[in-house]
């Protein structure tokens, strides 16, 4: 490929004034590259150095686990949950059977007593 066919009419000047305009410009790019590496790589050493305590500290919370095992630590909860869940349902429908049986008991025995009042009223 020549320069006519990249450079329609005019090829750039590599001599003279041009040339070291363009090499200053070249240069300050070079600097401005290299200073923004430094400035990329200062921030990947944070951000490296910030993933790093963010992974010790789940693996302290895995740690934190019996048998380092989250997912049976929740399964015993939910186990938990479901047993406290079904011993509360008991014991609501036990006072409810007991307050019915007991309205039932109370019913009976005032029946009886007015029973018994009425029959010895009768007999005297």
């Amino acid at each position: 490929m020549n320069d006519r066919m990249r450079y329609s009419e005019n090829p750039p000047h590599t001599e003279g004034d041009g040339f070291e305009a363009v090499a200053l410009a070249l240069n300050a790019l070079r600097d401005e590259i290299g200073q923004r590496h430094v400035e990329n790589t200062s921030s990947l050493e944070v951000i490296e150095k910030e993933i790093k305590v963010l992974t010790d500290r789940v693996d302290d919370l895995a740690k934190g686990f019996p048998n380092a095992d989250p997912d049976g630590h929740r399964l015993y909860h939910e186990a938990t949950i479901k047993r406290e869940e079904a011993r509360a349902r008991f014991y609501e429908d036990l006072r409810s059977e007991l307050v019915k049986k007991g309205l039932w008991a109370m019913i009976v025995l005032i029946g009886t007593a007015l029973w018994f009042y009425v029959t010895s009223k009768i007999k005297t």
